[in-house]
């Protein structure tokens, strides 16, 4: 591994502003021998004869032992120059563009202003050392075809491209060679070396401002994972608690957190559930956790009954339609069977840790108490929405403290947080402070050109962007699911994938499931479809669940009018 500075770790990373430069910093890191030391954000001044000082950067300076150094400039994104005018510019992932400065008249400024530093430097020697090798290039990390980019000033040998970082130590060598062609030059060596990190190892600036990218989307789970270590340490010392937080908050990954931290102090722990999607990936996630169960409550009331029955013959969903006739099975049979199963089961657990508490009914309360060893002091921990739209059982929690409050959205960009949370009514929760883009509309009337136009977005995402299967969820708002399916069906698969339909984790698959369905999960890049019938103040709570699914990047499929129905500014 190459000798960074500063020499940051994956977290650290989060803060350098360019997604591009993060991604270099990691190649050069991780492949690039560990005699070379590489300097990250040089800040320069450059200071020319007859002109006044002038701020300057130098993005990766690759300082080698047994040559010299390089300065290499990198542009992340798409690139669009003007040769008659002489101007640049970068094109983000919106097809936004944005007027740069020359690449490679900065690259070429930094290398010489870097040996210019070097050589004031006492330690250079009186006479300067021996003439070293010096050279610059251009990297263009998401452009696969950089011939077009060539020029008189610009050798093609100077510009990187996607493909020069599949093997990035190789394209070093290629740059040197190509500096050093025709010269005779003498390396750096150890003397060259003490001098580089005492001109420039001090100095060295990392930028604090957030990032605006996808990929800055994806690292977030990292970022949260660190304030949660904060809420678990405080309920270290509680045996119970109930927590508190909106779409977004986090809620779900401390209760996996803390579930898992019960069940390694010994302790036989429950994580319980509502939605079935939700338990099915909890369940992925503590599979190889001992003492610790994860399934849905009625996955856990249907595994009760199927033991009792197994044990002593009992059918209990009979006994509980004997009791209450006419009754709903999931809201009072089943709850009712797995109360009576404890009078009948020895099996209780230790510690029980509820996710999605708001949507636990009145009758599921009694018998998640009875499964515990001791129903008043065995660990009970309750994490749930506040959302006063979707929250509607609080007085039949058994707990009575008052909650913990989650306060901030970790999880969305700002804009996704501001389009979700315009359905939530409660505790306020401040929106993250990553900028992201607005949710993006995709314009069409009828079903089977939605269907078409998702196809082609989502076949773009994969083969044009890169973006990761899994990264990509189909979200159905609408309650005629089967029809939706069918006009995606009828469409094709994407580009390079199929669509897997209500079943999570296929290979080679993007998920299409309904909003209900997805509750508690979330997906990198969500389509959100099927909203023509919405009615925002009926589907309230729906929206505000399914829009909060997206940690990156929202895609409305709806009509002009839908699409500015539901981004509309609301009253709370």
């Amino acid at each position: 591994m190459a000798h960074m500075v500063p020499n940051l770790d994956d977290i650290a990373l989060l803060h350098i502003k360019s997604a591009a430069e993060r991604a270099i910093y990691k190649i050069i890191r991780d492949n690039v021998d560990d005699k070379i030391v590489v300097v990250h954000s040089l800040e320069l001044i450059l200071q020319k004869e007859g002109f006044p000082p002038n701020d300057a950067e130098a993005d990766f300076v690759i300082f080698d032992p047994s040559r010299g150094f390089l300065a290499i400039e990198v542009k992340g994104g798409g690139i669009t120059y003007d040769g008659v005018k002489r101007q640049w510019w970068s094109v983000d992932r919106l097809g936004v563009r944005h007027e740069i400065g020359d690449p490679f008249r900065q690259a070429k400024n930094a290398k010489h202003e870097i040996l210019r530093n070097l050589k004031a430097s006492k330690m250079w020697g009186p006479s300067g050392m021996p003439r070293t090798l010096i050279g610059h290039a251009v990297l263009f990390p998401d452009l696969q075809d950089v011939k077009l980019l060539a020029g008189p000033e610009r050798p093609a040998a100077l510009i990187g491209s996607r493909i020069s970082i599949q093997n990035f130590s190789s394209w070093l060598n290629v740059l040197y060679e190509y500096w050093g062609q025709n010269t005779s030059f003498h390396p750096l060596g150890t003397k060259g070396m003490t001098v580089v990190e005492s001109v420039f190892c001090q100095k060295i600036v990392v930028n604090m401002p957030l990032a605006l990218t996808i990929e800055r989307e994806y690292q977030r789970q990292i970022e949260l994972t660190e304030r949660q270590g904060r809420i678990l340490r405080s309920l270290r010392h509680r045996s119970r608690a109930a927590i508190a937080g909106g779409a977004g908050t986090g809620k779900t990954l401390i209760a996996l957190q803390h579930a898992k931290s019960l069940a390694s102090q010994g302790l036989k722990t429950l994580l319980v559930c509502y939605n079935r999607a939700l338990a099915d990936f909890l369940k992925r996630q503590v599979e190889d956790t001992q003492m610790l169960h994860a399934m849905s409550f009625h996955q856990l009331c249907a595994w009760r009954i199927k033991s009792v029955n197994a044990s002593s013959g009992i059918d209990l969903i009979r006994e509980a339609q004997n009791a209450y006739p006419g009754r709903s099975l999931f809201d009072v049979h089943m709850p009712y069977a797995l109360a009576r199963s404890t009078d009948l089961d020895d099996f209780r657990y230790e510690a029980i840790v509820v996710d999605e508490a708001q949507d636990f009914g009145d009758e599921y309360w009694m018998s998640v108490e009875m499964l515990l060893a001791d129903e008043k002091n065995s660990p009970l921990f309750i994490f749930f929405d506040p959302n006063q739209s979707v929250y509607r059982v609080a007085s039949t929690f058994p707990l009575h403290e008052s909650p913990f409050y989650l306060t901030e959205n970790c999880r969305n960009t700002h804009h996704i947080h501001a389009i979700a949370y315009k359905y939530y009514s409660g505790e306020e929760v401040d929106p993250p402070d990553l900028e992201g883009a607005p949710p993006q509309h995709i314009e069409a009337i009828s079903l089977d050109q939605q269907a078409k136009k998702i196809r082609a977005l989502v076949s773009g995402l994969i083969s044009k962007e890169k973006i990761a299967l899994e990264d990509i969820t189909v979200l159905v708002f609408s309650d005629q699911k089967e029809a939706h399916y069918k006009a995606l069906q009828n469409t094709g698969n994407p580009v390079g994938a199929c669509w897997s339909f209500e079943t999570l984790w296929i290979h080679s698959t993007v998920l299409v499931d309904t909003a209900r369905r997805f509750k508690g999960l979330e997906a990198g890049i969500v389509v959100l479809w099927g909203l023509e019938l919405v009615n925002c103040d009926r589907d309230r709570e729906l929206l505000y669940v399914s829009l909060s699914r997206a940690r990156s990047r929202l895609f409305i499929v709806s009509s002009l009018e839908v699409f500015e129905t539901i981004t509309m500014e609301r009253m709370s």
